[in-house]
């Protein structure tokens, strides 16, 4: 499924972990995030095949950031990758929904469709959070991942990030807010 990518040692450990646990990967940027994702969706859409990829990130430039990275390193019809963003209505979500194997989306509108029903997490085997910093409070993502937990088959979720932040309290938050269960951490160095 993975085409024109050989995934570097240090990305093949976290991606060991992340397939069997719920994991938060904190790697600064450039240092192949994503490309774990890709790992992870590809494993998972092979074990769960009649399921669905979700991943949610802040902006519409992010969303269109993965979806150009799935284009050239994932092998599957663009008509199965879908980008729900503000700009696309829910009536049209909640169609590219059923005939999509992997969405991107931000946060927002994605909490709108999963509380209207347009869209339904039972069938998604796999949530990647990036940003996942982000997911305090009463933020979208923490919303989206109780409700993914819940109601998912097949649950596992990856949360990327570049910086957790130097708060001890507010970092076991976001690991709370988004069922964490392991951690992996590379520096550049």
């Amino acid at each position: 499924m993975i085409k024109n990518f050989e995934p570097r040692l240090y990305q093949q450990t976290i991606f060991a972990t992340a397939s069997a646990k719920n994991t938060l990967v904190v790697l600064p940027t450039g240092m192949g995030k994503t490309n774990i994702f890709l790992m992870l969706a590809a494993q998972r859409l092979s074990q769960y095949p009649t399921s669905k990829v979700l991943f949610i990130g802040p902006t519409k430039p992010l969303i269109e950031q993965y979806m150009n990275v799935f284009k050239e390193h994932f092998d599957i019809g663009e008509k199965e990758m879908a980008e729900f963003t503000g700009m696309v209505n829910p009536q049209k979500r909640a169609e590219l929904w059923k005939s999509s194997r992997i969405v991107f989306s931000t946060p927002q509108g994605l909490e709108n469709d999963i509380i209207t029903g347009k869209i339904n997490l039972e069938e998604a085997c796999l949530l990647g959070i990036d940003e996942a910093h982000r997911a305090v409070g009463d933020y979208s993502y923490v919303f989206i991942a109780r409700q993914f937990m819940k109601l998912s088959r097949f649950p596992r979720i990856i949360a990327l990030t570049a910086s957790p932040g130097s708060d001890m309290e507010k970092i076991q938050e976001v690991c709370r807010n988004l069922f964490i269960e392991d951690i992996e951490v590379r520096t550049d160095e």
